[in-house]
């Protein structure tokens, strides 16, 4: 199967409101955008994948509508998107897809995650410029999906923890690319490799192949490069 195109491979449905969000959330996709509820006449129609970005909760009977008008517009694909959402209303909706009776439907509760069901559709980011990049890195958000300190953070980039505070702070980055090299290779081996449910309890795990000590302690001993190392090891493997 090739590589799904703009036009061909990817729509995100999402409320007019989050429109704006979507947008710049989904912009390495480069899908088509779709406001609900719509025109079953002026939708898209069958695609590949289909996103429902549920950006805030909704009333149930809103979103029985939004699934409704996905089905009757003959999505067979759909995942649906619900970040930072209580599991309550995760479980709601999944009920509420699956009375809708699509072919094949999935949910995501972070990004990650998402983008590891997209891979999996052969649905595909593209890469950014290497200038964009630099700007685009949030570290306060990798130090905190990995679950670290300020300090611990500071000691595996071999940095102190007033430079690292500085760097979350948006000040003085002028170094921070180059330092954040290997931490940002490790996290997008995590994306690929580490199933995104399962990640906060991968990086508590004892690894055999490091004495018993976890992904967590690793990197907060600064051994970000051995990890990144075991991982292209593991590549042709399976998952962690």
């Amino acid at each position: 199967m090739q590589t799904a195109t703009h036009s061909e491979g990817l729509v995100v449905w999402t409320e007019p409101k989050a429109l704006d969000e979507a947008k710049s959330l989904f912009a390495s996709y480069a899908p088509r955008f779709q406001t609900v509820p719509c025109d079953v006449r002026t939708a898209p129609g069958k695609t590949q994948v289909s996103v429902l970005y549920l950006s805030s909760p909704e009333e149930d009977a809103a979103v029985e509508s939004t699934l409704a008008t996905l089905r009757n517009c003959k999505v067979s694909t759909l995942l649906v998107y619900t970040p930072h959402h209580s599991a309550d209303f995760a479980f709601r909706v999944g009920t509420m897809v699956g009375r809708q009776k699509f072919a094949k439907a999935e949910w995501a509760f972070n990004w990650p995650h998402l983008r590891q069901l997209l891979k999996a559709r052969n649905i595909r980011a593209h890469a950014r410029p290497k200038g964009d990049e630099k700007s685009t890195f949030e570290l306060q958000n990798a130090r905190r999906r990995l679950g670290l300190s300020q300090e611990q953070l500071a000691n595996a980039l071999n940095v102190t923890a007033r430079t690292l505070q500085n760097w979350e702070a948006g000040k003085g980055t002028s170094q921070m690319h180059k330092k954040t090299r290997d931490l940002r290779e490790l996290l997008s081996r995590i994306d690929d490799y580490v199933v995104a449910p399962k990640e906060k309890e991968w990086l508590s795990s004892p690894l055999e192949a490091f004495a018993g000590r976890t992904p967590r302690q690793l990197i907060a001993d600064g051994r970000i490069r051995d990890l990144v190392v075991e991982f292209d090891r593991l590549r042709e493997g399976q998952p962690v």
